[in-house]
């Protein structure tokens, strides 16, 4: 069976402590097609705005899947705390930047320190790498990361 490629919801924003950022929760139902178990990268729209791409992660003692929602992003979405938000959520790529996926092919110890990394610390990685919009930027924080400068 295929998985369904968009989810559709709509939560409430929450916020548990000051200086934390704001969250919403979503249903485990509602996120269970995808048979997903780990924090998982997706894309998606909040009330029609882009949200980038944003960790999923799995709150136990909530039984619920969550997503952090920086004050930035609640500004230009004209979103608070309590208000209800329809999201629409998709499983973003996982496929690694151009950058990184050269420089582990190419560089033996680029690559013997990407296959030391948890499957959680590539996520990360290659989520900062995504994060920069220069190829020079992407290539640098790549080096960086594996020590390869």
């Amino acid at each position: 069976m295929k998985k369904p490629s968009k989810v559709n919801v709509t939560a409430t924003v929450e916020h548990k402590y000051e200086g934390l950022p704001r969250f919403i929760c979503i249903p485990l139902s509602k996120v269970a097609p995808w048979k997903i178990t780990a924090t998982t990268t997706v894309e998606g729209e909040i009330n029609g705005l882009a949200l980038g791409r944003r960790s999923l992660k799995h709150w136990d003692d909530r039984a619920c899947w969550w997503m952090d929602l920086p004050n930035a992003l609640c500004s230009k979405a004209r979103i608070e705390t309590g208000d209800r938000v329809k999201l629409s959520l998709r499983i973003a790529s996982e496929g690694l930047p151009q950058e990184l996926q050269e420089l582990i092919i190419k560089n033996a110890t680029a690559r013997q320190n990407w296959e030391r990394l948890t499957v959680g610390q590539q996520r990360m990685l290659r989520e900062e790498i995504l994060a920069a919009s220069q190829p020079a930027t992407r290539e640098r924080r790549a080096r960086r990361a594996l020590r390869c400068e």
